[in-house]
């Protein structure tokens, strides 16, 4: 501890050894002198102990708190700076001026006192008095050196506490409500304490005395000095005897009122106590009617625990059984596959020996998770029996590596094998290659890049085998749970790998129980690193799971080794034909007209056998994941789809999701495939918008059944709505050829008297004119109707800027025909702001809508057609008085084929088309419906979508003025 660093020196005159006196000589009286010496001999403090006992010295700020920090570790007293504090209140630290306090003095006259004086032993700060009674003193307390620690803040409050102890009473009760070490401005100190009871009876007493002493003296009845020295005593003693009366009436009085109080306490003491034992008593009685609750709940777990291991025996029992039965069918299929295969080509087409592989491989996998299955059975069940022989690790995983050096080969990655050769350990070699098949099965599974390190080594009492691989990692959550049984490390309907999670537990519990462990380190986007130990020596081995039997059964390892061979879930055929992750591919099916459909699997397998029993059929694309499927629907629009629930990058869910969010793939039908059965499963589907559903495994005849359902569902829903729009355009026709008649007759009747005047030999010219001019009014209206007719129903393959007003008054101008004469058609035109759109669809929406307003209203009511702007939104309401809608036929409005008309007289379909319309547009329909009331459509559309500016002319930018017009 030395100050030589400081830019201050130790020995600053900034505040006086009188503080720190106190300290020493409390560490003094507590832990003796030669503590102290042996502190300062220790740490070798600059500073000698004489010259912090010399009180005309000063120290600085900073070692004072640095010296208090190291008292205080000394010490190991957490409250060592207050009690050292109160200890200024004694003759040791206050030498005579204790006594002179004692009797002359008083706190407060104390306190103001040592504030008066704090310049001169306190350089660094400043007290200031803000608020004094008899009693009560609140001050404040600012330092110019910020200190560093509350250490001295301890010791200045321990200080104001000790001086009402000058007098033999409690410490003053000190409260700091503000600190500077904290934060505030300053310190802030709150201080109440009691006064020592006033000492007149002396003071009087002695007075009296005195005075008669003088008296008796003058009187001549005794010597003066005498006189004055005796009756002053007696009066002293008379005055101390009345102080100490009163002082023990005072302190009587106190025992009374604690008396009083302690006797409260005991009542009310003796009342919890009562209260107590009667909960006690009542605690008792519950205690033992839970007690006899909880020996029935432990009988009842008991026999439920047992009927439980009865439960699991028999599980177990039924796996092992059933695994085994299984084994036997599987054992014939593979047979069979296997005489097919060795028959070759020639005897078989292509087609053939490609199903065979793929029933092949499917076996395969099928064995491998049936044998997993059987070792966890024997493992639960307590059967498993090992066969204890010594293996070199090394050598051992030499002979295991090579069929997975041609899959490495095949992903682009390494694998390599390092370490020399070890000490054989005493294993079941069988089991032994079920852990490594599996550990090197899950790193090339899950390693798209780099490669697969296995590297063996040994410590004293283990061998260690390290599978290292480059992959993506496990996140930290997941390596908690990925060695339980049948757990997955992604749950997601966008995994990419699948799995049963038998694996990483088989391998778990079966170096368990050969008395060694696996462990696993990992970081995401990194890789993992899965650690495999196998304990040396024979110490470990288990004479209860020793296998006994000496005669062993006949195994073809061959077909062990391919059936527990943990392949990827892709499929990869021996012969190496097809590349691990198979490109997508296209097939032209039967001819250019067939239905295209487009096939979403992840799986080769699954995907090439779909798409080789649709290509019969149809013409067919493949997509390998959800997104390259939505992708593919988006440009191609295909018209049918058939996905695969779970996939990577995008589920068949989410696939769906994202089509039916756009106008293009809206109305493509989709058939999902999934292995999930369960009734929710179905539901959340077609609830996303799927057409069908169709479970795993499946028939090939029932897939082409729907598939050809929905194709021909898909054609009629395309037929209805081109009769919808036959409809439209006979409507259209209809009123045309009404319109045209009288034009036409006026011009045909205009003709012959016109051919009789230009016959004569002189010829009429004012009949001429008169003719001419009526043939060219009829040609006039005749092309007005035919331009207005094109208008109408004039398309646009790209949306182009419109004006609502023209959209609506072709309309108008088109079904004038129709209006009956009792029937009277309002214009109300308030927003001029173009609108973004295809003319000829839009027109057919408001044909709808007024044809069916027209219909409501009969021959004698009123339509209206309005518009105005909503913010960003262009409204178009057409509303009638006619005989309005029921409510229960509110909710099917907008539902393909349903119609309010009488049989024969609509397809039903006006309504639905029309709303597909309006949300291909962006907007939306509302109808608002009274019966007998009338009936009102408002249509909403955007104004000025973004990125749609047209040349066109058919609108105007801004707000203008509104029109309002009467028809017919």
């Amino acid at each position: 501890m030395s100050g030589g660093g400081q830019e201050t020196p130790d020995n600053a005159p900034e505040v006086s050894v009188r503080t720190t006196s106190t300290l020493l000589l409390y560490f003094e009286r507590t832990y003796g002198v030669e503590r102290l010496q042996a502190l300062w001999a220790r740490h070798d403090i600059p500073l000698s102990l004489e010259y912090l006992r010399t009180h005309a010295n000063y120290i600085s700020l900073p070692f004072l708190e640095r010296l208090s920090a190291l008292l205080m570790k000394e010490s190991g007293d957490v409250h060592f700076m207050r009690n050292a504090g109160l200890f200024l209140a004694t003759p040791e630290a206050m030498g005579f001026a204790f006594y002179l306090l004692r009797a002359f003095g008083s706190p407060r006259m104390c306190y103001l006192k040592t504030i008066e004086l704090a310049p001169s032993y306190n350089r660094v700060g400043s007290f200031h008095v803000e608020f004094l009674e008899q009693k009560q003193l609140v001050l404040t307390y600012s330092s110019k050196t910020p200190e560093k620690s509350r250490n001295i803040c301890e010791l200045r409050m321990g200080q104001f506490a000790s001086i009402p102890t000058i007098w033999g009473l409690l410490p003053a009760e000190v409260r700091e409500s503000e600190c500077q070490v904290l934060g505030a401005p300053v310190c802030r100190y709150h201080l109440s304490w009691a006064d020592p009871m006033s000492q007149w009876g002396h003071h009087l007493g002695l007075l009296l005395g005195t005075v008669s002493g003088l008296v008796v003296g003058a009187l001549g009845w005794a010597h003066p000095v005498f006189g004055v020295a005796s009756l002053a005593t007696a009066g002293f003693s008379m005055g101390g005897w009345l102080d100490g009366r009163r002082e023990l009436k005072r302190k009587d009085e106190a025992l009374r009122s604690q008396n009083q109080a302690i006797m409260g306490s005991l009542v009310e003491l003796q009342q919890r106590y009562d209260e107590i034992f009667r909960a006690n008593v009542a605690l008792e009685d519950r205690v033992a009617e839970r007690t006899q609750a909880l020996k029935e709940a432990n009988g009842k777990l008991g026999d439920a625990l047992l009927r439980q291991q009865e439960l699991d025996r028999l599980k177990s029992e039924f796996f092992d059984n059933v695994s085994h039965e299984l084994r036997t069918p599987l054992t014939l299929i593979l047979l069979t596959l296997e005489s097919l295969e060795r028959r070759g080509e020639e005897n078989n087409p292509e087609v053939v020996m490609q199903h065979v592989a793929t029933m092949e491989r499917s076996a395969q996998r099928l064995l491998r998770l049936i044998n997993n299955l059987l070792d966890l059975a024997q493992l639960e069940s307590g059967k498993a029996r090992l066969r204890y022989q010594p293996l070199e690790l090394n050598g051992f995983l030499s002979t295991v590596l090579p069929p997975f050096h041609a899959m490495a080969e095949r992903q682009d990655v390494y694998l390599r094998l390092e370490g020399q050769e070890v000490t054989p350990v005493e294993v079941d070699h069988e089991r032994m290659d079920i852990v490594f098949q599996n550990l090197l099965s899950n790193a090339l599974k899950f390693t798209q890049t780099g490669g697969v390190t296995v590297r063996v080594h040994e410590d004293d009492k283990d061998v260690l085998v390290d599978v290292e691989d480059t992959g993506q990692g496990i996140s930290q959550q997941d390596t908690k749970v990925i060695f339980d049984r049948f757990a997955q490390a992604d749950n997601s309907g966008t995994r990419r790998f699948g799995g049963t999670g038998i694996g990483l537990a088989l391998v778990k519990e079966t170096l368990e129980l050969h008395s060694g462990g696996i462990s696993v380190t990992s970081e995401l986007g990194k890789g993992s690193t899965f650690r495999v130990r196998l304990p040396k020596g024979r110490a470990h081995i288990r004479e209860d799971l020793r296998e006994r039997r000496r005669a062993e059964m006949p195994v073809r390892r061959e077909r062990r080794i391919s059936g527990s061979f943990p392949s990827l879930e892709t499929g990869v055929p021996d012969n190496g034909r097809a590349s691990v992750v198979a490109p997508a591919r296209d097939h032209a099916g039967p001819g250019p007209d067939a239905p295209r459909i487009l096939v979403v699997e992840d799986d080769v397998e699954i995907r090439g056998f779909i798409a080789g029993l649709l290509k019969q059929h149809y013409r067919v694309m493949e997509a390998v994941n959800g997104e390259e499927g939505r992708q593919r629907a988006m440009a191609e629009r295909p018209d049918l789809i058939v996905s695969d629930v779970m996939m990577p990058v995008l589920s068949g869910l989410q696939m769906l999701v994202a089509l039916r969010e756009q106008t293009a793939t809206v109305d493509i039908p989709v058939i999902l495939l999934t292995a999930r059965q369960e009734v929710s499963a179905k539901v959340e589907a077609l609830g996303t918008g799927a057409n069908d559903y169709l479970g795993k495994p499946f028939s090939p005849r029932e897939l082409l059944a729907r598939i050809e359902t929905q194709l021909r569902l898909r054609e009629a829903a395309v037929r209805s709505a081109e009769n919808e729009r036959l409809a439209a355009i006979g409507l259209l026709t209809s009123g045309f050829a009404h319109e045209v008649r009288n034009p036409l007759n006026g011009l045909m009747n205009a003709l012959t008297p016109l051919k009789e005047v230009l016959s004569d030999s002189s010829p009429d010219a004012e009949m001429s004119r008169a003719m001419v001019e009526v043939m060219e009014e009829c040609g006039q209206r005749i092309r007005h109707l035919a331009e207005s007719l094109l208008a109408f129903t004039r398309s646009s393959d790209s949306p182009i800027m419109l004006s609502l007003d023209t959209l609506l008054d072709s309309t108008l101008g088109v079904l004038t025909w129709k209006v009956p004469s009792g029937v009277t058609v309002e214009r109300a035109y308030e927003c001029t702001m173009p609108i973004q759109g295809d003319p000829g669809s839009l027109n057919q929406v408001w044909l709808n809508l007024l044809d069916n307003a027209l219909r409501a209203v009969g021959e004698q009511g009123r339509v209206r057609v309005a518009t105005s702007c909503q913010g960003d939104e262009a409204v178009v309401t057409i509303s009638d008085n006619g005989v309005g809608i029921r409510a229960e036929d509110m909710e099917r409005l907008f539902q393909p084929f349903f119609s309010t008309r009488a049989a024969g007289e609509g397809t039903g379909l006006g309504l639905a088309l029309s709303r597909r319309i309006i949300l291909s547009h962006g907007g939306r329909i509302q109808v608002r419906s009274t019966p007998g009331k009338g009936t009102q459509v408002e249509v909403h559309l955007p104004l000025r979508p973004p990125g749609g500016r047209s040349s066109s002319g058919n609108g105007s930018e801004g707000q203008g003025e509104s029109r309002v017009g009467r028809l017919g």
